[in-house]
């Protein structure tokens, strides 16, 4: 296992590699707001025992990396893709396997549109080929009361929770618990406590540029983006297969983490 900085595109980025130095490259990219923390250790786990070298990173404003002042310099989609290739170029890696999460979904969208030759396939959870006016809108219903002010560390973990209850499916019950491990442990470690949404555009019409085999993993009552997002997703990338997930939100549910892990060795296996 190392860790370290890497300086690029402007900001400061911490990174960690883990697993095999030769195995094939596996880069892991969370979503907004979140560090490496919430990728499940199981997953990484299989990964590694799977025999590849795992690259994870915490995209800037989160966790150990920079928080930028968003007033001044502004970001977007496509910057956190070069910031996804900064922290490849840090660690030696040409081209690797994309995995990503909600935004880092997007950011991975954008990767392969933007640098085609460095990824080699794409696993997209629970994530956007938007904003676009063809797809649903989300149900900001869910988040009513959850813009409210935080001061402590415990207003922010009360915060987490209560989105991570509010994006859940209803095919398993809520584990507060489990969520309140992984924030308490990101707490400990560093919190951005007012993250920003990077500005984004439209992929739908640059979908079928995307050449690499894609795997796209959605549940079908996910509030955040709807399950038709995962259907353009499917429907536009020419090698894209969709994994349907009844009754689960925008969460990656810890009773699915075994399927999600072999669904996604199963799939860089195939296209490595």
């Amino acid at each position: 296992m190392a860790t370290g900085y890497v300086d690029t595109n402007g900001v400061r980025l911490w990174h960690e590699e883990l697993g095999r130095p030769d195995g094939a490259p596996v880069l892991l990219v969370m979503g907004r707001g979140a560090s490496v923390l919430w990728w499940p250790p199981e997953l990484i786990q299989g990964l590694v025992g799977a025999g590849y070298r795992v690259v994870q990173f915490d995209n800037r404003d989160t966790g150990l990396s920079s928080y930028v002042d968003w007033a001044s310099a502004p970001y977007g989609i496509e910057d956190m893709a070069g910031d996804a290739m900064g922290v490849l170029d840090a660690v030696g890696v040409d081209a690797a396997h994309l995995v990503g999460v909600s935004v880092g979904g997007m950011v991975a969208q954008a990767a392969a549109l933007q640098y085609p030759d460095r990824v080699r396939s794409l696993t997209l959870i629970s994530t956007t080929p938007g904003p676009d006016p063809r797809l649903s809108s989300g149900d900001d219903s869910v988040f009513a009361g959850l813009d409210r002010p935080v001061e402590t560390d415990e207003d922010i973990a009360q915060l987490q929770v209560d989105v991570c209850r509010a994006v859940a499916g209803s095919r398993f019950e809520f584990d507060e618990q489990h969520y309140r491990d992984i924030i308490a442990a990101d707490l400990a470690r560093g919190v951005n406590p007012a993250p920003v949404a990077p500005s984004a555009s439209s992929r739908v019409d640059d979908l079928a540029r995307i050449q690499v085999p894609t795997l796209v993993v959605h549940g079908t009552e996910d509030p955040v983006y709807p399950y038709d997002h995962a259907e353009v997703l499917a429907r536009g990338i020419p090698t894209a297969t969709l994994v349907r997930w009844e009754g689960v939100g925008h969460e990656r549910p810890p009773q699915l983490v075994p399927e999600l892990t072999r669904l996604i060795i199963q799939h860089i296996a195939a296209a490595s």
